[in-house]
């Protein structure tokens, strides 16, 4: 396979990987629905810098380090799979919150300089990619298997980048559609079943991911 041919494989099985529904799925729709079409899109982007940093670490062979310490793998899991856990737990609890928009489905305006709810949505999207270790064996998996022995540099940054703007483009137009005036009236009407779904999901993927560790 040439290196336009792996490029491309890199680019298809990213795609494919990002449409099965998962915590950052989950993490985007609802801060999108629940807060602001800014907000959803800072968790995207903290999402595909988490995405980025996985896919380095994978070319680095991170995981191949992880795999000579079970230790620190299982380790891993159990923290990810407490955060997605502590993250469902706050959703649940909080689903009796007013939304965040105004009677009569009108958006609340948000301020163009709320720096600290536009960095908790980055904080939350980046540490929800980060603290899954499987996203980690995914990448490692696909690139040992695409990669031949010697790959030049500039190949391996370019599959970084792919994986970086597959990531950024899905998870912001995720953002943009659950942010729509009819999306958030619907959301308005229905947040404590959304919130509580999404919680529950959260919690028990979180849950799934500890016990693996097990």
């Amino acid at each position: 396979m040439g290196d336009w041919g792996v490029l491309g494989a890199v680019f298809v099985v990213h795609v494919l990987a990002m449409a099965s529904p998962g915590p950052n799925v989950l993490v985007v729709t609802q801060t999108a629905a629940s807060r602001s079409r800014r907000a959803g899109v800072w968790a995207a982007l903290g999402i595909a810098a988490g995405a980025g940093l996985l896919a380095g670490a994978a070319l680095a062979g991170v995981g191949a380090l992880l795999d000579h310490a079970p230790w620190v793998h299982d380790a891993l899991r159990v923290a990810g799979g407490g955060y997605l856990v502590y993250l469902g737990v706050r959703l649940w609890r909080g689903a009796r919150a007013p939304a965040a928009f105004a009677a009569g489905g009108a958006l609340r305006a948000e301020p163009r300089a709320d720096a600290r709810g536009n960095g908790d949505a980055f904080r939350v999207g980046l540490l929800t990619n980060l603290t899954n270790p499987k996203a980690l064996a995914f990448y490692g998996s696909v690139f040992a298997a695409l990669f031949a022995p010697g790959s030049p540099a500039w190949l391996k940054l370019a599959a970084v980048a792919f994986v970086v703007a597959n990531s950024t483009a899905f998870h912001v137009a995720l953002a943009c559609l659950f942010s729509t005036r009819r999306a958030q009236t619907a959301y308005g009407r229905l947040k404590l079943r959304v919130d509580r779904i999404a919680g529950a999901g959260l919690a028990l993927l979180g849950l799934a991911l500890a016990l693996a560790a097990a």
